[in-house]
């Protein structure tokens, strides 16, 4: 018997199209555009409910038992920058679509907010089973896919990066070999491949992360890791007749701003305490492009500070959770939880 060689990780590979196709048919009648998705870590699956049958026998063994409902749901991180394939995951996590600052002078950069605007994906996870035209590819499908959270990580001196949880209404697999053009069994009939970018770091790209107080003036506060979150509360609608969700349910936006900051006095406390309005801006800037990140209306939750032992810096754990309320982007005033800017470098 040959030896037998199984499955690495490099053999799996993730690609997205936006649509909102549910079916392989809807996809095939849209022909949307699928590019790859370069991912550190994935988590797709598709599993249906077991249901065990409580007929009563003589012989006290379990029969008829059967999978029955299904759901399927998504998970990948991918390493920041300012590539198509981010701005693609920002706009869809923040239910919204990149806009012009200026609508008679591109030049000026684009804005996205959190809104309501409810836009799909189709993801493609493919396990191929060797190098060859005549090996296997093994697909699984992902059909209307929403964005429930996603989750921005700043580690010292860490690759910032960008996890993304999905929820999807539907799901179904195939396979096929390769073929000469490497798609074999695929709803795509090409698959772009994203152009090389920057991968941002918090050390390098990240120019500032202030809070201010509520006359915009910044409090003497560092952070030792941050990470800023969106989350869409999105939820699966059954429906009978369906093998997965008949649809998915939004929530209200919820946006949050975490992490740990050297003692310096009692300011965010007293913010606390007092029920004081804060703000918050942050500026990533690579090679390609620069974002700024905005929340106008921050509320401190529950700071925590303790002395673990000796020898250790004294940290004060935060919470803020962001709520309705204004940017000034050029000469628009936006109303919004969070907004992202967007300027592209020539």
């Amino acid at each position: 018997m040959p030896v037998r060689s199984f499955a690495d990780t490099s053999a799996v590979s993730l690609a997205y199209a936006i649509a909102d196709a549910t079916t392989p048919a809807e996809v095939t009648a849209a022909a949307p555009q699928f590019s790859y998705l370069p991912f550190t870590t994935e988590g797709f699956n598709m599993a249906k409910e077991a249901k065990a049958s409580t007929a009563i026998t003589n012989d006290r063994r379990p029969n008829n038992s059967k999978n029955t409902k299904g759901s399927a749901s998504g998970a990948t991180t991918l390493e920041f920058g300012a590539t198509p394939f981010i701005q693609d995951m920002l706009a869809l996590g923040l239910m919204s679509e990149w806009a012009l600052v200026d609508e008679v002078d591109a030049s000026a950069g684009s804005f996205i907010t959190d809104s309501d605007l409810k836009r799909f994906m189709v993801f493609e996870k493919t396990t191929k089973g060797g190098p060859e035209a005549t090996d296997n590819l093994y697909h699984e499908r992902y059909y209307g896919t929403m964005i429930n959270d996603f989750t921005m990580e700043f580690g010292d001196g860490e690759l910032i990066t960008l996890a993304l949880n999905t929820i999807s209404t539907f799901a179904d697999y195939a396979s096929a070999v390769a073929g000469a053009n490497g798609l074999g069994g695929s709803i795509a009939t090409t698959k772009a491949v994203p152009a090389d970018y920057e991968v941002a770091d918090s050390s390098n790209n990240l120019k500032n992360l202030i809070i201010k107080d509520s006359q915009g003036t910044p409090l003497e506060m560092t952070f030792s890791d941050a990470s800023l979150q969106v989350q869409n509360n999105v939820r699966e609608q059954p429906g009978l007749g369906h093998e997965f969700a008949a649809g998915v349910g939004v929530g209200k936006v919820g946006v949050s701003l975490s992490g740990e900051i050297y003692y310096f006095d009692q300011t965010v406390l007293d913010a606390h305490m007092t029920n004081k309005r804060l703000s918050g801006e942050l500026t990533l800037d690579t090679v390609d492009g620069t974002y700024t990140v905005y929340l106008p209306n921050l509320v401190a939750q529950s700071p925590s500070n303790s002395a673990d032992g000796e020898n250790q810096d004294y940290k004060t754990s935060i919470t803020l959770t962001a709520e309705k309320g204004e940017v000034t982007i050029g000469a628009l005033t936006v109303v919004c939880a969070i907004a992202i800017t967007y300027l592209a470098k020539p």
